[in-house]
């Protein structure tokens, strides 16, 4: 299965599927959402169009309220799926968290074991940032407007 946006930003996700007898619905989407969502371009309704088109490839045509009924199951689906891996996700944070404040403590108490927990740090701190966002936003607040723009800085020297 290939999901590729052939427009870059502009226009809906396209699933290239690998045809099947008999599949689970809601399974493949599952799988049809993660590879969405780690898209650049993602936005949550392109889970609507991704949903069509795969319903109508594995099931057919069903009515607007048939389909509607599937999608918004499915989407309930998908919430619990979500918040299933946002605790799996918090609590892996946390064990290594604890791991890591452990391993400093310990490595303070025995010098002599200083290079095999160090070793183990960096393994930890590697896992750790691979936990991290990849590109997180820009924070916006009052310091954004506060600071003056640089071209009235430039043209408005300060006579003071």
């Amino acid at each position: 299965m290939r999901v590729h946006y052939p427009h870059g930003f502009l226009g809906p996700p396209v699933l290239n599927l690998a045809p099947k007898a008999v599949t689970h619905l809601f399974a493949e989407m599952d799988q049809v959402a993660a590879k969405l969502r780690a898209q650049p371009q993602f936005v949550q309704g392109d889970l609507q169009f991704a949903f069509y088109q795969l319903q109508r490839e594995r099931i057919g045509n069903l009515s607007k309220d048939e389909w509607l009924w599937c999608f918004d199951l499915w989407c309930d689906h998908d919430r619990g799926q979500q918040v299933i891996l946002d605790a799996e996700f918090a609590a892996r944070l946390d064990a290594l968290n604890d791991e890591r404040e452990h391993l400093l403590n310990t490595r303070e108490r025995f010098p002599e074991h200083r290079t095999e927990l160090t070793a183990r740090l960096y393994v930890i701190g590697c896992e750790l940032a691979e936990l991290m966002p990849k590109s997180p936003t820009a924070p916006l607040g009052e310091w954004v407007s506060n600071q003056p723009s640089r071209s009235r800085a430039v043209l408005e020297p300060d006579l003071r």
